[in-house]
């Protein structure tokens, strides 16, 4: 029988009976909105049936931008209200992204004129990109490479009718499943509840007005009914899933694509490559913690969301294609330490024939009132960089609905438990000299790391270090530290989310037993407990072995 701790059974014990607004999905949407619902002062809970930003939201590019390739579709607006959310993001969270070059390459003149045009539109429309923002994290406007400096900066890139290249910048965001989750942590300690492991199972409208929700704990199995007045789906993929269980009627189709990545050898030194497939469609070559991300596909995907997988064949077709369009990279399995996938949920018109690429990704808010069912509201679509900008337009419609009137929306300005700082040097110095003894070094990796948060790391006490595949250090404080308050209640929580130390690859065995035993202890897991986490773990490489 699977050990259940004494945490994990009581942690249902402050659950309310009612709420404001109950929140269903832990993705970057779900996240926003209870940040956002929260500050405003509604009492609010978040659900979610597996971990906070296990679905769509840890199958990004790991990267906050502007959407260059959307000007291709005159969506200019689009295109800015992603760069103001790119800039607000770095605002409230410069710990979590970095300034990233992106290299186009050039092949013949009219390709130089047409790109040049599109990049004095992207910089124009990004006149603001540095307004209030972190020095360490502005970015500059972008510049020309000549044939020399593209290869120098890109040595594996083919040269077939190269003549240059241009170079924009945008930022990297290398943990997009911990800034997600910071959202939630953040809303927490203002006062909100939310829960990973705990799925809606039924979903009922009163006869009073309101909802209530049938809930279950997976890790304990306990079943619980919560009422609301108003109920936000931000389940992603699962999204028609939850009205169907409603009983809501959708004019509008929900579309998944399906978009993986893999995690290879480093091949394209420190910046990121933008390349045209043959399809037409585009792929990035992105450099990240000493290795390379390919990526990403846009497919259809027809099946049930919970069957999703990622096929070996699909990646072999991935490395085909990055080796086709890169140029010398000469990729194969071998050179994969880690690989992953997720759907897209993409709004689809009536009648409408255009394929997933072509899609945009313009997110949409529903209430569906006239249909008979009031304050149940879904927000689909949408991109991770804008899931800001969608939270604040949902909770403004919670509010005309609920108050009759907007209330002031704070999010733009208001950093998240990380990133409440002015600027990295001014952080690292005051650690410094609040932790003479903690070599600069490690000062400096966990700033970079967690931000203002690092206060509370190196306030607990550790002195081992795990070190994992791509030459990086993990602390024993900072392991500590994500185990005991981060809602962390499976091993594949801390390895593929929280830290992300599994996500550039399998550990050495040594270093995986020292880190498991580690949290198993702060966990309190008995022996069989943490042989079926491992298990867990395991199975996420296991295509690699077989």
């Amino acid at each position: 029988m699977k050990q259940i701790t004494k945490l994990e059974s009581s942690r249902l014990k402050h659950l309310k009976n009612e709420y404001d607004i109950v929140i269903i999905g832990g993705g970057i949407t779900g996240a926003n909105v209870l940040w956002d619902a929260t500050l405003r002062g509604y009492n609010c809970l978040l659900v979610e049936k597996n971990d906070y930003a296990s679905g769509t939201s840890q199958a990004t590019s790991k990267l906050i931008h502007g959407g260059l390739r959307y000007l291709k579709n005159f969506e200019f607006a689009l295109v800015r209200e992603s760069l103001s959310e790119r800039r607000y993001l770095a605002k409230i969270s410069p710990h979590a992204v970095r300034p990233m070059g992106f290299i186009i390459p050039i092949r013949s003149w009219f390709q130089r004129i047409q790109l040049f045009l599109g990049m004095e539109l992207y910089n124009a429309l990004s006149f603001d990109r540095n307004k209030e923002i972190d020095p360490d994290v502005q970015l500059p406007r972008y510049r020309w490479n000549s044939l020399a400096e593209t290869i120098y900066k890109v040595i594996g890139l083919g040269r077939k009718f190269l003549i240059g290249s241009f170079q924009y910048y945008d930022y990297a965001n290398p943990n997009p499943e911990k800034h997600t989750t910071e959202f939630i942590l953040s809303a927490k300690e203002k006062g909100a509840h939310a829960f990973n492991y705990l799925s809606v199972t039924t979903l009922k409208k009163q006869n009073s007005g309101g909802y209530t929700v049938g809930l279950t704990d997976s890790i304990s199995g306990k079943k619980v009914l919560v009422s609301t007045k108003v109920v936000v789906n931000s389940a992603g993929p699962w999204a028609d899933v939850i009205e169907t269980m409603t009983g809501v009627t959708a004019e509008k189709k929900l579309v998944r694509s399906k978009g993986i990545h893999a995690v290879v050898r480093n091949i394209c030194g420190n910046e990121c490559v933008v390349l045209s497939k043959r399809d037409g469609s585009h792929l990035f070559v992105i450099p990240w913690r000493g290795k390379t991300i390919v990526g990403t596909t846009d497919t259809a995907y027809e099946d049930a969301p919970d069957l999703f997988k990622v096929k070996q064949s699909e990646i072999v077709d991935l490395l085909d294609e990055v080796n086709h369009s890169f140029g010398f990279a000469k990729l194969t399995l071998k050179d994969v330490d880690y690989y992953y996938g997720g759907l897209r949920p993409l709004v689809e018109d009536p009648g409408s024939t255009e394929g997933t690429y072509s899609a945009s990704r313009k997110s949409e808010i529903f209430h569906y009132e006239k249909e008979g069912f009031p304050g149940f509201f879904s927000a689909l679509g949408g991109k991770y960089t804008t899931s800001r900008a969608v939270a604040e337009s949902l909770v403004n419609a919670i509010d005309l609905f609920s108050k009759g009137s907007e209330s002031s929306c704070v999010t733009k300005f208001t950093p998240l438990l990380g990133g409440r700082y002015q600027n990295l040097k001014e952080l690292t110095t005051e650690l410094e000299f609040k932790f003479p003894k903690t070599p600069g070094s490690k000062i400096d990796t966990l700033s970079k790391r967690y931000g203002s948060v690092t206060w509370k790391i190196l306030s607990l006490e550790g002195s081992d270090t795990y070190r994992i595949p791509n030459g990086e250090i993990y602390y024993e404080e900072e392991v500590e530290y994500l185990v005991t308050h981060e809602d962390i209640l499976h091993l594949t929580d801390f390895y593929f989310r929280r830290s992300g130390v599994g996500t550039v690859g399998n550990l050495d065995p040594q270093e995986r037993t020292r880190l498991d035993k580690k949290i198993a202890k702060v966990l309190g897991w008995n022996a069989d407990r943490l042989k079926e986490e491992i298990k867990a773990v395991d199975q996420r490489y296991k295509w690699f072995v077989d």
